[in-house]
């Protein structure tokens, strides 16, 4: 929700109006329990004339929760800012609730760059009440990466904190944050798209529409039954959170009016021991949508409105350590909502007060070779004893959960890891370490490759190939010497020359290409010294009238090894009873059709028992073929709209469903877009970049799949 995120989705909106509803007034059901709505507001202003009219419409209407978020520069900035740090505590002083933005990026960032940012906003703006994270996931999996972000938050003392996904999101992401934004576009939202959300407390929702022109009266009485914070606002794209609209101050009259009733209660909170004998004297904070309404010393009373929902927290002193709640329940907060005069009572045992859980990590090497092992120790400090901890290793996987001193890991691959430590304690807190990083190299190892003659004697300056799935990575005459690296399988391939042909390996396999794996010392080739019948193989290329063309690129391989490249007609001297592999290329307009055998391949199988001609048939016009292009979501589901460049032989762009005219043997680059929530994640074929290059050579359809 900073100014360059509403920039990104400036080419989407048409699209986007397509999909949301403009204008809605129609109410729904509301969750039982109802606090009284408030205003969030993004103050991504300067501090001066706007700041100073959010704190006068707070001092106008008190019992209506404002909360503002500032924004120096999409984050905390590079240095502290004075007037902000003033501006902030006047808002403070009128009684705003004020979060500090941090960008995550939809989990892009990094933790640690997120952490890093609260730690400026913590240092340089001590009156912050909590953060603001703005491009928040919407789809499940992700909703740790936000929990261990407001828990961080929540452990330098920022007791507030706001996702903000900016379109409608899980329920599991309530767990993570104290209130989710489920609405920031354009125009005012559908209410009846969100049902769904009415059983849950409106104090844990948000909405933000912009573009809307005047007070949308109704759309806010009806939005304040399920939805319990609330800004609408005039201004626009490319930046809507640069102004205060013309109607700010109504907005807030119009929730003073009909936030509740003004029947009161009075709620007494007391503590006492183990024993049930009165203790006097600790601190209480009673709170409504993080606004603090009252603290206070027990026995303490307050009055409160009825039905609305607040929260009193318990504080403990020295050794006097709170417990429980009369209902039993263990967290020192505790949820009221009152419809009559109430009690509550806080039960402390004597103890020794606990400090926050934090680990630290330790390894017992930081650099080591593939293959080996890394021992990780952890240091657990305060929470409530005993603990368990696990590791992230940095490689993708986690360790089980352990009380063990130590937990140890193999890796097997070169590269650098960032392995972090998560523990937990006998209360279910949770904290996290700073990583630790591991730097693996490849161990390696020296392959001998031998040509010898049947009978043994060394022979040598035979040609010899080192390859890796396919890729070419070394070539030497014999005797060769190559490097391998722990972990890995390469192939190795000899040729014949002169009189001697190769025969067999030391392991009795007869492919002049076998497999080797790091570790083995050497390998040896015999070859016999029969010299094999020399016969022709020739490769002709003729059009498919059988009219004779020259000049299309022809490949011979033996065996994985290429033996003759050149252009038709091509001859090859080739050894009886051997196989040949021959490959066919096209040229602009020539494209493969068939072989003289009726194969459909252009590479094809040959087997010389004699003089041998093989002749490829090429068509000589351009043919057109369909290239269609797709977008499902992760489960294979149609999703339609997503913006398509196709570029080339001739261009186009358009939405996808797209299709285009191609001319077969053409090749054409395809490039997705990303549209709001929907990201792109891999083709059918399973690669990841978002442009890829195609040639098709009949009717084709390509399918990009996204991600929510």
């Amino acid at each position: 929700m900073i100014e360059k995120s509403s920039i990104q989705f400036v080419a989407g909106v048409i699209a986007l109006l397509l999909l949301v509803p403009l204008a809605a007034t129609s109410g729904f059901a509301a969750a039982e329990s109802t606090a009284a709505a408030g205003i969030m507001v993004p103050l991504y202003t300067y501090p001066g004339g706007t700041w100073d009219r959010v704190a006068d419409t707070k001092n106008a209407h008190p019992d209506v929760p404002i909360a503002a978020i500032v924004n120096p520069a999409s984050g905390p900035g590079s240095s502290k800012d004075s007037n902000y740090a003033s501006g902030i505590s006047d808002l403070k002083s009128a009684g705003v609730i004020v979060l500090g933005y941090v960008s995550t990026a939809y989990t892009g960032r990094s933790l640690d760059s997120v952490k890093g940012d609260i730690d400026r906003w913590h240092s340089w703006y001590p009156d912050l009440d909590g953060i603001f994270f703005d491009e928040q996931t919407n789809w499940a999996g992700k909703e740790s990466y936000y929990k261990q972000a407001s828990d961080y938050a929540y452990s330098k003392g920022l007791t507030f904190t706001v996702g903000n996904p900016g379109a409608n999101s899980l329920p599991s992401y309530l767990d993570t944050v104290d209130v989710v934004l489920v609405y920031e576009s354009p125009g005012l939202p559908n209410l009846d798209n969100y049902k769904s959300w009415s059983s849950y407390p409106n104090d844990k929702l948000g909405m933000i529409p912009f573009s809307v022109s005047s007070l949308p009266t109704n759309w806010v009485e009806n939005a304040a039954e399920t939805i319990g914070w609330i800004y609408v606002t005039n201004d626009a794209l490319p930046n809507p959170w640069d102004s205060l609209p013309s109607y700010f101050d109504d907005l807030a009259g119009l929730l003073d009016d009909g936030s509740t009733s003004n029947t009161e209660h009075t709620l007494s909170v007391k503590s006492v021991d183990q024993s049930g004998n009165a203790i006097n004297g600790m601190w209480m904070e009673v709170k409504q949508n993080g606004a603090t309404v009252k603290t206070g010393f027990t026995p303490l009373t307050v009055s409160l409105d009825e039905s609305t929902a607040y929260t009193v927290s318990a504080s403990n002193y020295q050794q006097i350590i709170f417990d429980h709640w009369s209902d039993g329940s263990k967290s020192s907060t505790i949820s009221v909502n009152l419809s009559a005069d109430s009690s509550l009572t806080a039960h402390y045992g004597n103890g020794v007060a606990t400090t926050p859980l934090s680990v630290s990590m330790q390894a017992d090497k930081t650099s080591a070779l593939a293959g080996s092992s890394i021992a990780f120790s952890a240091s657990i400090q305060g929470g409530t004893a005993p603990y368990t901890w696990s590791v992230q290793f940095g490689d993708g996987t986690t360790s089980p959960y352990s009380s063990t001193a130590t937990i140890s890991k193999t890796y097997n691959t070169a590269g650098t890891f960032s392995a972090v430590a998560t523990a937990k304690d006998a209360a279910g807190k949770v904290a996290s370490s700073l990583p630790v990083v591991i730097t693996i190299t490849s161990k390696t190892n020296t392959l001998s490759v031998k040509t010898v003659n049947s009978a043994g004697s060394p022979i040598t300056g035979y040609y010899t190939v080192l390859s890796q799935n396919g890729v070419q990575i070394q070539t030497a005459f014999s005797p060769a010497s190559f490097t391998l690296n722990s972990g890995q399988t390469y192939q190795v391939a000899v040729s014949d020359y002169g009189s001697y042909v190769f025969d067999h390996w030391e392991d009795g396999s007869k492919s002049r290409t076998r497999s080797v794996t790091a570790g083995q010392s050497a390998v040896t080739a015999y070859y016999g010294s029969a010299t094999p019948k020399e016969i022709s193989l020739a490769v002709k290329s003729v059009d498919l009238d059988g009219k004779s063309i020259t000049g299309l690129w022809t490949v011979i391989t033996k065996d994985g090894v290429t033996v003759k490249t050149g252009f038709t007609p091509l001859t090859y001297t080739a050894q009886s009873g051997s196989t040949y592999e021959v490959t066919v290329a096209n040229y602009k307009t020539y494209t493969f059709d068939h072989w003289e055998s009726g194969s459909k391949s252009s590479t094809r199988q040959v087997v010389v028992n004699g003089d041998t001609t093989v002749t490829a048939y090429y068509g000589t016009g351009s043919k057109e073929v369909t290239l269609t292009v797709k977008s499902v979501n992760l489960g294979g589901s149609a999703i339609t709209g997503l913006w398509t460049v196709i570029g080339g032989s001739g261009a186009k762009t358009g939405f996808t469903p797209l299709s285009y005219t191609a001319t077969a043997g053409s090749s054409y680059t395809v490039t997705m877009s990303d549209y709001q929530n929907y990201v792109f994640d891999h083709w059918e074929d399973g690669s990841k970049s978002r442009s890829r290059t195609i040639t098709p050579g009949s009717d084709m359809v390509v399918t990009a799949y996204y991600k929510q």
